[in-house]
Parts: C-alpha cells; structure tokens; sequence
C-alpha cells in the first residue's frame, strides 16, 4: 500500500484472512494456544485438536509421484533397454495427470501432506487410462519391443501364442498387482485371446493396457492376512475390542512390502524386497526389522523425506518467485547487489532440504533439526545473503553467521518476494506448523479496521497499527500469539539478509529513512508464559524448551505415514514417536520406530 508518500508492501489483507482475529473472550480457558496438553500428542490421545475419522482410507490412490515412479520401475523391469525412451514417449501423456493437492486438517488453512489427496475425479480415472494405452502400444510398437517385452518365447519377437501370453500376464502381472497374480486374474485377464495360434501385436497392447489401468496397479489394494480356516477379513467387532470397534487386520507379506516400499521409497517394491515377501522372511521380526533399515538407507529414500520436509514446512512449497519483481524500483532498490536470480528460490528451498537430509544423515534430532547452523549454500548469489562463500559440496559444511538461529533464519522462512517482511506469515508458520497451535479463522470484519498510518512507520509497527487496535477483533490473536513470533525476526529483511535497521524507500525508490527494528516479544510458546524474547534465538529456545516441537513433528509424521487424520485411537502411537524425540532420539530412529510398530502392519475395515 502506498502510505504518505512512501511504498510500503504489506499484504495484510490475504495474512489477516489466514491468521485469524480470534477475541480474548474465545481465547480464555482455550487449548488452541499452548499449555500441557494443547495440542500434539498429548491432543491426540484425549482427542482434542483437528482429528480425522479413525481407521484407515478405504482404497487410497497412489499419488501423482508414486504412479509415475512406479511406471518407470515397472518398465526398466520388463523392457530395460527400451525403459527411457518409453518414457521419454509418455512424457506428454503423463502431464495431463492431475496434480496431488496438499491436505491439512479442516481448521488449517496451510500445509498438509499430498499423500492425503485422495479425491477421485473422471481426470483422475482418464489420464492413467490413456498412459495405460499409450504404454501398450510402446511396448508392442516393433518386433525387437516385442521380443524384450515378452521374452524368450516370443519367437524372436514376431510370435507370441496363448503360452507366451499367460507366462507375461504372470511376470507383468506381479509387477502390476504387486503380488503373485491369481489364477481367477490370469483367465480374466486372458478373456478374448484365441487359444491356438498367435496373439496380434494389437491384442497384446490392449492387454498390456489393460492391466496397466488396473485397481491393483492404480491402488494401495490391501485385503489382510487371511489365517488358517478363515474366509477373509470380517467386518465382526473382534473380542474385547473397545466400544466395539472392528479389530485390525495384519497385512499379509505382499502388503506389507507394498506399504514398506511406498512409505521409504514412494515406488513399488523393489526385486529384493518381493523375494523377501515371497520367501515369508517379511512376516518374521528379524526380517522385517532387516528390510526397514534397509529402505532407511536406500537412497531412493532421500527425495520422500525431502517430500515430507518440504510439506511439513509449507513455507517452502508457498515461497513465491523471487525475480517477479524486478523492475519495480522499490524491489530494486531494496534488493540492491542482491538482485534475485530465476532459480535462486528452489536454491533456497533446497539449502532447507540439503540441511535436513544432513541433520537425519549425521543422526541428528529434533534440537539438531531446529538449531543446524551450517551453511549449506552452494551458489555465490544464496551465500551472498548469509554473508559467506559458497560451499563446495564437499567434507563437512561450514559454518553460518552468529546471528542466525538455524532453520527460522534460513533464507527460505524469511523471504517473501516483495521489499517487506511478512511477521504475520512467520507468526502463523511456527505457531501452527512447529507447535500446531490450530489459529482460529477470522472475524467477518477482519479487514474493516480503520488505517491511520504515518510515513514513516516500520513493517512491526503498521502491522501493529493494523491488527493489535485494542478492542478489534483481531487483537486477541495476534498481540499474544502470532505477531510476536513474527516480529522476533525482523532482523532480517525479505531477502533473509541480517540488518539493524529498516530502510524506508518512496515510490521511485528512493531511501527516505531508516528505523532501528525491534525484535523484543513475549512468544508465549505456552498460553500465559511471560517470558520475555530478544528475538529469534529466544523463540527458538524456548519452542524446543517447551516439548512441544517434538509432539507436533510426532503429529505430522503420522499423518504423513498413514495418509489420514489421527484420532483419539492413534493418541498411544503419537505419544511413543514424542516419547523417543523428547529423548533426544535421531529423527532416523523415529522415522524407523513407526514402521516398527504394530500399527503400520495392520490396517481396519470398516
């Protein structure tokens, strides 16, 4: 907005309406703020805070990104040689897939994990179908695809009888199915093919096509373990089940893998973990304990805890281009020799990524997470913010400036693509995705408090101007919960470059004055502490302090593991996995210990 002369870019209006304007009436005697029990494990165990239906998703999609990794490894399978070029031919058939949209709790109006997405569209059902198509006729499309599709049997490729058919029907079909095909899957999907003579190249596509749009291969299918005598999972509430609540089933080997293999990796099992499956080592501890450590270390690993990291801190994945306003001679003169480049936002977001994979990787924990301070830069233009050169990638990162205090001054929470800070965006960001503070929605007439704002007033004081007037219905919320953990950082501008002082420009961009900025608050990372913060190491001391960091990251891990919502049921999981972080647990035990527990191998049907 344009404020006596000067440009002063604040969006208050869109932060207002995300950050809510909660009274203190509805604020007294709460649990959304802070206090034992709040939110986090503890919440989920007693059932309060944003909870999810229980049990588990009926049928859930693989994403967007599992479907196109497992497609690729179901083609370097069954057709190595020709693998990249096929997929180099879908490549345009593959972007008609709809994208995965991030899912939080209805309360939440940012973040949320993908794997949640589970809407089922027409779009949804085409795209594959037509992928499915195209890969059929891909594979057939020549005698030499033919011969390396269907193997030895196909006559050097120009032949392939009823035989060769059901022997790839079998071998593609485990691949697709992920699981041993059944004989009732086999005839079906041999229905239609003469059974002397040989099958046509366009008959084997469609087969191909057909069992490549299959539920099996679209879906995580899971049936349960079927015991000795039994006829299928039963829908009967099992003995002393609480409330008469259907009991779980255990996943037989072939989920199991499934489950495992998606959850590490985001891609179908790979041929070791089959084998285990199919040997039964999979359903023995030993074995089983044996192929999560395996996965842990794989490094098809590393891009899902990236996936998990980059959603988790939702920052990331809303950090706007950084170079959209170049030209502008405020931004301009604002960014000065710092001049954004295209690609320097993924490059920030990636110095976030490159330091978690470090914290996990050097068996850090949740401390470790939150106060890493080594400088993972590797361009001159995202060092150059830091104040100091570009790592080279290799041996041990150096080390960032004392100023920063770990990941709330990584450049990624601090910029925001315009000349002024977002204290409000940075407030909502550590209240509702470090602490999981869930920040009511805001009042009907949020945006209809009168403005009186002088020229020269700093990004804090406008946006205390605007949202903490005593009386309005925003003060509540943000005076004590979220402005104060946004202002704690205002020692760094929207480039994330460290600064005393604000600079004030006018519309041509011409500096008109300079105020110190003020960092002093009081967080109350708990309801009613008065502890007093001198900026964004106070904040981030007193958040890890609290406990409360290792009970949301408890939280959000589950739901990204189990695709849902947790419930009151889910409370004795969350609080384990927060047992183990307040322990000072390595993030890659915890991530272990929840494949490890009796849950992720049993699934409900309801």
């Amino acid at each position: 907005m344009r404020v006596g002369g000067l440009v002063v870019v604040v969006p208050l209006a869109g932060a207002l309406a995300l950050a809510g304007g909660c009274s203190e009436e509805e604020l007294g005697g709460s649990r959304r703020f802070g206090g034992e029990g709040a939110m986090g494990a503890d919440a989920s165990a007693d059932g309060s805070g944003p909870l999810g239906p229980l049990g588990d998703v009926a049928l859930p999609r693989l994403s967007r990104a599992e479907y196109e990794a497992t497609l690729a490894d179901v083609l370097r399978e069954v057709a190595p040689k020709a693998a990249t070029d096929i997929v180099a031919v879908l490549q345009p058939t593959l972007a008609t897939l709809l994208p995965d949209q991030a899912v939080a709790p209805p309360k939440e109006k940012r973040g949320g994990f993908t794997r949640l997405d589970q809407s089922v569209q027409q779009a949804y059902v085409e795209a594959p179908f037509y992928v499915a198509v195209a890969l059929g006729k891909e594979l057939t499309k020549s005698p030499a695809r033919i011969g390396e599709t269907f193997g030895a049997c196909a006559a050097a490729g120009t032949a392939v009888d009823r035989v060769c058919a059901e022997a790839f029907v079998k071998r593609f079909g485990e691949l697709v199915h992920r699981r041993p095909i059944s004989n009732e899957d086999v005839a079906f999907y041999l229905t239609g093919l003469p059974a002397t003579g040989n099958v046509t190249a366009s008959a084997l596509a469609e087969l191909i096509a057909v069992m490549a749009s299959s539920p099996q291969f679209l879906y995580h299918v899971e049936n349960g373990h079927v015991e000795s005598g039994q006829s299928g999972a039963s829908d009967a509430p099992a003995a002393g089940a609480p409330g008469g609540e259907v009991a779980p089933t255990n996943l037989d080997a072939w989920e199991l893998a499934s489950r495992l293999s998606y959850h590490f990796t985001g891609t179908m099992p790979d041929a070791a973990l089959r084998e285990v499956a199919r040997k039964g080592d999979l359903l023995k501890d030993d074995g089983y304990a044996r192929e999560v450590e395996r996965l842990m270390a794989d490094p098809r690993a590393e891009p899902v805890f990236d996936l998990f990291h980059r959603e988790w801190f939702w920052p990331l994945t809303d950090l706007p281009p950084l170079d959209a306003r170049v030209g502008d001679p405020v931004f301009d003169a604002f960014s000065g020799a710092n001049r954004p480049t295209p690609g320097l936002r993924e490059r920030m977001v990636k110095e976030v990524l490159d330091a978690a994979r470090w914290v996990v990787g050097h068996q850090g924990g949740v401390a470790d997470l939150i106060n890493d301070k080594h400088n993972f830069a590797r361009d001159a233009d995202l060092a150059a913010l830091y104040g100091v050169p570009a790592w080279n990638g290799q041996g041990e990162p150096p080390l960032l400036p004392a100023d920063r205090a770990g990941l709330l001054t990584r450049a990624a929470f601090l910029a925001t693509g315009t000349a002024n800070t977002r204290p409000i965006m940075k407030g909502v960001f550590i209240r509702s995705t470090l602490l999981c503070d869930d920040i009511p929605p805001p009042p009907n007439n949020a945006a209809n408090t009168p403005l009186n704002l002088a020229p020269n007033m700093t990004t804090r004081e406008i946006v205390e101007q605007v949202t903490e007037q005593r009386g309005s219905a925003c003060v509540g919320c943000h005076q004590a919960y979220i402005n104060p953990l946004g202002f704690a950082s205002e020692n760094f501008d929207a480039l994330g470059r460290g600064r005393a002082a604000q600079q004030l420009f006018d519309g041509a961009g011409k500096v008109v004055g300079s105020k110190p900025v003020n960092t002093s608050t009081v967080p109350s990372i708990n309801a009613g502490d008065p502890q007093v913060s001198s900026g964004i190491g106070d904040v981030t001391r007193l958040a890890l302090a609290s406990g409360r960091v290792e009970s949301c990251l408890s939280r959000q891990y589950f739901r990204f593991t189990f695709r849902r919502f947790e419930g009151p049921a889910d409370g004795p999981l969350i609080d384990e996995l927060t047992k183990l972080l307040r322990g000072g647990a390595p993030l890659a035990q915890v991530f272990k210990a929840i494949a490890l527990r009796p849950e992720f191998k049993q699934r409900t049907f309801r």
